[in-house]
């Protein structure tokens, strides 16, 4: 199979690269797509891999084309080689971990890039390559706001999202909040203390620092 991966480390990219370090038991071929020039937006990846224009996304051997990060993440799930299920090793483990990440997907992490999809720099950097809506953007940040103040309340005695370890809820979050922080600082502030402790202990990890390079070429976990 061959993964699509970014050049840079955008909210998407970075969670399946987080995810595949903190799974192990992996091995696939990875190829690296330029956001940077908006190689994504132009043909052959529009036309050979995802027309959405969508990255990541991840090629299967009978070449069909998987794509939304979520849905990337448990497939790597479900073929990674030993280790430990980061969606649950219960029913009920994957019902809470698909539960809380449906959460914090809808009510934090896609109104944050909204929010910043609304602003100038993203007028600039998409250049008409997708429908913005700035008419939105102080809603969005309200919608976020409220939805990191009721996490702040969730994560009161806990350490991770929904078990005692990180989990595809934690992966998600983690990966947006960390790659938007320095156009959205607002997102984690120390205020919010539970969620302040939570993203520092998912910055300690060793995979978060490896998630920052771009998978390229045939890569093993």
């Amino acid at each position: 199979m061959i993964l699509y991966d970014a050049d840079v480390p955008s909210p998407n990219a970075i969670v399946p690269r987080l995810f595949a370090h903190e799974r192990g038991g992996l091995q696939f071929e990875a190829q690296t797509v330029a956001l940077s020039t908006l190689e994504n937006r132009s043909s052959p990846y529009v036309t050979e891999v995802n027309p959405r224009g969508e990255v990541p996304a991840l090629r299967f051997n009978d070449g069909r084309v998987l794509t939304e990060v979520t849905a990337i993440c448990e497939y790597f799930d479900e073929v990674a080689v030993g280790g430990r299920s980061m969606i649950g090793e219960t029913a009920e483990e994957r019902a809470l971990t698909r539960m809380w990440t449906r959460r914090v997907d809808l009510e934090i992490a896609e109104p944050v890039v909204a929010w910043w999809r609304g602003g100038d720099d993203a007028e600039a950097f998409y250049r008409g390559n997708r429908i913005l809506s700035p008419a939105g953007r102080r809603d969005n940040r309200l919608i976020a706001d409220r939805g990191l103040n009721q996490l702040d309340d969730d994560l009161a005695g806990r350490g991770f999202i929904c078990c005692n370890r990180p989990m595809l809820a934690d992966i998600l979050l983690f990966g947006f909040l960390l790659t938007m922080q320095h156009v959205a600082p607002w997102a984690n502030v120390p205020g919010r203390k539970s969620v302040s402790a939570w993203f520092e202990r998912m910055s300690a990890r060793e995979s978060m620092e490896k998630a920052m390079v771009s998978f390229d070429g045939a890569v093993t976990l």
